[in-house]
């Protein structure tokens, strides 16, 4: 993410602007972080990106589960392997899995 102070982004608001399209600009007051700048193009293309990641990950998932079931793995065997894992752990502790 690129940094400008705000006196650069007076001076330079198109160049800003143009670069937000791309990438978010952070702005500097006083030497501090004060507001960033993204554009529509940049703020879509990385939606777009999140929902192609959710979807690759569901496929994977899937796929994964397809693969266990065919070899045999049950929940009843999943969740004594996960338990195996946290052994000191029990139903309702913090630090339990969520899947637990």
């Amino acid at each position: 993410m690129r940094s400008v102070t705000i006196a650069e982004a007076e001076r330079d608001l198109a160049g800003v602007l143009e670069t937000a399209t791309r990438e978010p600009v952070r702005i500097e007051r006083d030497g501090s972080d004060w507001v960033v700048v993204s554009g529509l193009q940049f703020q879509e293309s990385q939606e777009l990106l999140r929902k192609n990641q959710a979807r690759r990950l569901q496929e994977i998932m899937k796929q994964a589960s397809e693969e266990a079931k065919a070899n045999g793995l049950t929940e009843e065997i999943l969740a004594e392997l996960l338990r195996d894992l946290w052994p000191s752990t029990g139903q309702g502790s913090s630090s339990t899995p969520m899947w637990l």
